[in-house]
């Protein structure tokens, strides 16, 4: 948490020379909460209004929604996108009279986690703050052997 304090000092001018008076102060402060109860959360940030309608000066950025798990949900998303790459490869190989072998390689790329019904990719990967509901990706490039 940070306060600033500040001096406002505006130049005045009385029946001559500018002088210096002090013509107000502003005390500011920055709040951050951290909080599991996500809906709460959500709710005091949009109770701002009603403190700017009581003449209390608020700005409220609006709430970033983290996903806090993907650690553990990293390894089935990474099963999801290898199957889900064999698939595709056996569809390409058949189509050309082929099939697939063994793995040659196999590389982890970048998660991405956008908001529900966006196709938003990034090659460094996205990490969506701004919706509650998220979808999470992964991306693995793999390279299979292919037999006639």
């Amino acid at each position: 948490m940070s306060q600033v304090f500040d001096l406002i000092i505006l130049p005045t001018s009385v029946n001559g020379p500018l002088y210096n008076d002090i013509e107000g102060y502003i005390l500011s402060q920055t709040l951050e909460v951290r909080s599991y109860d996500v809906e709460r959360i959500t709710g005091v940030s949009r109770q701002a209004a009603e403190l700017i309608n009581q003449g209390i000066e608020v700005i409220s950025n609006a709430p970033e929604y983290f996903y806090t798990k993907l650690p553990e949900l990293k390894y089935d998303l990474l099963s999801v996108a290898t199957k889900d790459a064999k698939i595709r490869a056996e569809q390409m190989a058949s189509s050309a009279g082929n099939k697939i072998g063994a793995i040659r390689s196999a590389r982890m790329g970048v998660f991405q986690i956008t908001p529900l019904n966006t196709y938003d990719v990034s090659d460094w990967g996205m990490n969506d703050t701004t919706s509650l509901e998220k979808k999470a990706n992964a991306v693995v490039k793999v390279d299979f052997a292919i037999a006639a």
